[in-house]
């Protein structure tokens, strides 16, 4: 996990908290909740994050190769 993934969840999930929208009624029901929802953005975020470098890897290695063939 990064650091950086892990902060962004963390505010999201606070931000999620904050908003009102959805009360628990009691706190073990509220430390679920929210636990799901940092685990659920860290694991989004994540993928996202290891996409984002497979797409740069394969931009990359494909520039080269057309830097060759040229």
């Amino acid at each position: 996990m990064h650091y950086t993934t892990v902060k962004d969840a963390a505010i999201c999930t606070a931000l999620a908290a904050s908003n009102g929208w959805w009360q628990p009624r009691d706190a073990p029901q509220a430390v679920m909740c929210y636990i799901v929802i940092f685990m659920l953005l860290v694991v989004g975020l994540e993928a996202a994050r290891d996409w984002e470098e497979r797409r740069k890897r394969k931009h990359d290695f494909s520039g080269k190769i057309n830097e060759r063939a040229s």
